[in-house]
């Protein structure tokens, strides 16, 4: 599988070559060396990651606060291979990755977590002995079993594990950590209500100023920055939720998967049900939440399946202003903001604020590409993970 990036390329995020840092409207590929496979993909404040299939990790971009793990602060226009601290000849290899604005994160084979970034901000790189990390650093956890995924945020951190256990650290603001007293964590700190419930988490997300979970069951939790509608909690929002709150109106519904947004203003929140269906809910600037308008919704609304061509959707990304879809059939769908070429589509080229869509629409460049299997969005800029046709 191959990575195709679009978007926003001033500092390299894209990684489409020395002195490719314009606004790229349709897919372009990352130099990435001769017949790399990939694995997984993640963007983050001006940054892309990806994994190789044979576990290589690769950042571009914004070297800023060393969030591009490469031990230095230096932009990196095209991929580079990153090797964790003390690991010299390269020997570890990695399988899941994420990127928050000023840090990122990734699951080792050998299923040690290692971080990177800046860690100045209320410890978000889990250890306080740790200011900042220019090179991925083993992270030592409480973890009682192999951790199963990861998710960076603004300035905090979550993380699961195969017993269904939810870790946070990092900034409490707005209560994105899950914790009831809503309070700054500088190391991984189990979230006790979700324990104390028996709740098993098998997925988290994490935005800039909230956070999502789906629970065993296909329930969804929410909690955060409230006051803009992305938890989804119905009219009269709160200002902030401390600890996980259930979205009583998705009971009836089985959520496999959630993004929740990464600007800091206008919140919105996405999930997509093991039926294909895809809720949206929080601000509508923009259309970014699919549903025809500008309009916010406080509680989820399904986006209308036609909107899709009837397809089932599979994986969801929420951007700061835009967002993305991929479906079992493996077409992309974005909508919502589309300066700055977020949404992949050629004739937004030109219309820097006025181009967007409140609908989604087929980013039909990937077709003929190949097959989509995955999307992260960030801000300003889209990558997506194609199964390439066979030549």
């Amino acid at each position: 599988m191959n990575v195709l990036t679009w978007g926003f390329g001033k500092l390299g995020q894209l990684g489409n070559g020395k002195g490719e840092t314009d606004t790229q409207h349709t897919p372009v590929r990352p130099k990435l060396p001769t017949n790399t496979e990939v694995c997984d993909i993640h963007c983050g404040g001006y940054y892309t990651a990806v994994i190789s299939k044979n576990g290589h990790l690769y950042t571009f971009g914004c070297g800023k606060y060393g969030r591009l793990g490469t031990g230095d602060e230096e932009d990196r226009l095209e991929p580079v291979k990153i090797k964790a601290k003390d690991d010299d000849k390269g020997n570890i290899t990695f399988r899941k990755v994420s990127c928050g604005i000023w840090h990122g994160a990734a699951i080792a084979n050998d299923n040690n977590i290692y971080i990177w970034g800046y860690g100045k901000s209320h410890g978000v790189l889990g250890d306080p002995t740790l200011p900042s990390a220019a090179l991925p650093t083993i992270l030592n956890g409480p973890f009682n079993s192999i951790v199963s995924g990861i998710a960076c945020g603004n300035n905090f951190t979550l993380l699961w594990t195969s017993d269904g256990e939810a870790y946070s650290w990092g900034c409490g603001r707005h209560g994105v950590l899950g914790h009831e007293d809503g309070s700054d964590k500088n190391t991984p700190t189990i979230i006790s209500s979700f324990k104390n419930n028996s709740v098993k988490v098998i997925h988290m997300s994490a935005g800039f100023a909230h956070s999502g979970v789906v629970n065993s069951d296909g329930r969804l939790y929410m909690f955060g920055k409230g006051e803009d509608g992305a938890l989804g909690l119905g009219p009269s929002p709160p200002k902030q939720v401390n600890e996980p709150r259930l979205v009583s109106t998705l009971q009836d519904v089985h959520i496999t998967e959630l993004s929740c947004n990464v600007g800091e203003k206008h919140g919105h929140t996405l999930c997509v049900s093991n039926q294909g269906q895809v809720f949206a809910f929080g601000d509508g600037y923009k259309g970014k939440l699919g549903l025809g308008d500008q309009n916010s919704h406080f509680a989820p609304a399904e986006i209308p399946k036609e909107n899709f061509n009837g397809e089932h959707i599979n994986h969801v990304s929420a951007g700061g202003i835009h967002s993305a879809a991929v479906s079992a059939e493996g077409h992309m769908f974005t909508w919502g903001c589309g300066s700055d070429g977020r949404l992949g589509h050629p004739e937004g080229k030109g219309h820097r604020y006025l181009f967007r869509s409140d609908v989604p629409r087929e980013v039909e460049g990937l077709s003929k590409v190949g097959k989509a299997v995955s999307v992260s969005c960030f801000y300003y800029h889209t990558v997506a993970l194609i199964e390439t046709r066979k030549t």
